[in-house]
C-alpha cells in the first residue's frame, strides 16, 4: 500500500524533529525496544523510517520509504513499506552463493546441475521473489504510522494499493 502523510511543519523543522525523536536506521540499532529508526538522504529527498525489531513480537525487517516534499507550511511524505536494504542484499548474496556452489558441485554435468538448480536454487529464488510478503509485519507498520500521527502530528492516508504486496 502507498501512503501520503502530511506533517504541519516546515521541512527544516520536520527534519529537526525526525533527528531528535529517532535513532539512526542501521542494523546495529535494530535491537532497541520501543525505538523508531530513521535516515534521510538529502540528495534524493528520501526518508526511510522503521521500527526497531526489538520493539515487536515479529521481525522489524521493513521500512517506510518516502519522498519528502515541502508544500507551503507543511511537509508531504509519499511512500510505501519495503524490505530493509541490508536484508534484501543479504538474501541476494545468499542466492548468488548457492548458485556458485551449485555450479561447483555439478562439475560440469548438465543433469546434476539441473537437479541442483531445481531442488535448491529454484525454491530460494521463489522465496526471494516473495521476500516482501514474508517480512511484512503489520505490527511494525502500525508503530511507524502511529509515530507519524502521534509524535509528529501528521495525517496519514492510504493513496494506493499494490496487488503484489497485500
Amino acid at each position: 500500500m502507498k501512503y501520503r502523510i502530511v506533517i504541519p511543519e516546515s521541512k527544516e523543522q520536520f527534519l529537526y524533529l525526525i533527528n531528535q525523536t529517532t535513532k539512526e536506521l542501521n542494523i546495529q540499532n535494530q535491537a532497541y525496544r520501543k525505538t523508531i529508526l530513521a535516515s534521510y538522504d538529502k540528495e534524493n529527498n528520501v526518508l526511510a523510517v522503521s521500527c526497531a525489531a526489538g520493539s515487536m513480537n515479529g521481525d522489524g525487517w521493513e521500512q517506510f520509504r518516502a519522498t519528502v516534499e515541502s508544500h507551503d507550511d507543511s511537509v508531504v511524505l509519499e511512500g510505501e513499506f519495503m524490505v530493509l536494504p541490508y536484508i534484501k542484499r543479504g538474501a541476494q548474496i545468499f542466492l548468488i552463493a548457492m548458485l556458485i556452489i551449485g555450479f561447483l558441485f555439478s562439475k560440469g554435468d548438465p543433469f546434476l546441475l539441473g537437479e541442483i538448480l531445481i531442488i535448491f536454487v529454484l525454491p530460494l529464488l521463489l522465496l526471494y521473489k516473495s521476500l516482501q510478503k514474508i517480512v511484512g509485519n503489520e505490527e511494525g507498520r502500525q508503530l511507524v504510522l502511529r509515530y507519524f500521527e502521534n509524535d509528529l502530528n501528521g495525517e496519514v492516508e492510504v493513496i494506493g494499493r499494490k496487488n503484489r504486496e497485500d
